[in-house]
C-alpha cells in the first residue's frame, strides 16, 4: 500500500492481541510509524499508556484492548493529556452505559466494513430508495475464525463475547445503510456444540422508519463461511456477497471486487486520520450496542 498519511506521522496502538497486531501492520503499510502498548513485556514497546505518550507524542491512537477495558483505556489517554485522533475497536463497550467526556479531536469506532468497496457501492445504489425488506446473514464455524488459536481461549467464547457482540458489524451496516432500526423480536440460543459463555446463534426481526422489515441471523456454527445481505427496494433487488465481493442489482452484477481485509482497515484509518466522512461515531456505536441488548432481551 502506498503512503497515505502525512510525513512524520506517528501512531500508537494500545493492545497487542491479534487485532492490535493487524492495526500496527496496516498503519505501517500506509506510512505511519507505530509504537505498541501491552501489559505483556514481550509484546509491546511500552507497558503503560502514559509511558507511551511521553515517549512518542502520537498523532493517532488506536485502542485495541479487551472490550471490558475500553473505558479504562480512554480514561488513561485523557488523563495522560492526549487530545488527538482516536480509533476505538468495536464493540464500543461490553454493556450499554455512559461514555466519559472525550476530549479528543475525533473519536471513531472500528466498524471497517463501511469501507468495503462493495458496501460503498450498495450505499450509493440505495441512495434515495425506499427499502421494503432486507435479509442479513453471517455464519462461520468458530474454530475456523482463528485457526492457530484454541477458540475456547478467545474473547468470542468468554463472558464478553457471543455472536451479537463479535459480529456486530452486521448491526452497524443495518443502521448505516438502512436504519435507524428498531428490534421487534430477538432470540438467542446456545447450541451446546461449542464451549461458549454466550450465544452462538442469534436471530432477529427489525423495523425500519419507512415501514420496511429486516431479518437477521448471526451464528458461529456454519461449517462453510457465508456473509450476505439482500435488500428489496421500491425499484430494485440487491444481493451482496461479502465473501466474493459481488454486488448484484436485479440480475446484473454491478460490482465485483475481492479485497484483502487489510485494505479495508487501511481505508478506515485513512478516513479517520484525514477527517473524511464515513467512520462510525461514538453515538452510532452506542446505538449498535443497544440493538445487541434488545436482541438479547426481546
Amino acid at each position: 500500500m502506498a503512503s497515505e498519511v502525512p510525513p512524520g506521522h506517528h501512531s500508537l496502538v494500545v493492545g497487542a492481541g491479534s487485532i492490535g497486531v493487524r492495526h500496527r501492520r496496516v498503519l505501517q503499510s500506509i506510512g505511519s510509524s507505530v509504537a505498541t502498548v501491552s501489559r505483556r513485556p514481550d509484546a509491546g514497546d511500552h507497558r503503560t499508556v502514559l509511558e507511551a505518550l511521553t515517549a512518542n507524542a502520537p498523532d493517532y491512537v488506536v485502542i485495541a484492548t479487551e472490550t471490558e477495558r475500553h473505558r479504562e483505556s480512554l480514561e488513561s489517554l485523557a488523563d495522560g493529556g492526549y487530545r488527538g485522533l482516536v480509533l476505538l475497536e468495536k464493540p464500543i463497550l461490553d454493556l450499554p452505559g455512559p461514555i466519559p467526556d472525550l476530549p479528543f479531536a475525533r473519536t471513531a469506532v472500528g466498524y471497517q466494513l463501511r469501507f468495503h468497496p462493495a458496501v460503498r457501492r450498495l450505499q450509493s445504489a440505495l441512495d434515495g430508495a425506499r427499502v421494503l425488506s432486507a435479509q442479513i446473514r453471517y455464519g462461520q464455524y468458530l474454530p475456523d475464525w482463528r485457526p492457530h488459536r484454541d477458540y475456547r481461549d478467545t474473547v468470542t467464547a468468554g463472558p464478553g463475547g457471543g455472536v451479537l457482540l463479535e459480529l456486530s458489524h452486521e448491526l452497524d451496516l443495518i443502521q448505516w445503510l438502512l436504519g435507524p432500526a428498531e428490534v421487534i423480536h430477538g432470540r438467542t440460543s446456545s447450541s451446546g456444540l461449542l464451549a461458549m459463555d454466550r450465544e452462538d446463534l442469534a436471530v432477529g426481526l427489525l423495523a425500519l422508519p419507512a415501514g420496511g422489515l429486516v431479518g437477521l441471523e448471526l451464528n458461529c456454527l456454519d461449517r462453510v463461511q457465508n456473509r450476505t445481505m439482500t435488500v428489496s427496494t421500491d425499484q430494485h433487488f440487491f444481493h451482496l456477497d461479502l465473501i466474493t465481493g459481488v454486488l448484484r442489482q436485479d440480475d446484473e452484477p454491478i460490482h465485483h471486487q475481492q479485497v484483502e481485509r487489510d485494505e479495508v482497515f487501511a481505508a478506515m484509518h485513512e478516513a479517520v486520520i484525514s477527517g473524511a466522512p464515513g467512520p462510525c461515531s461514538v453515538d452510532e456505536a452506542m446505538a449498535v450496542l443497544h440493538l445487541v441488548e434488545d436482541l438479547r432481551s426481546t
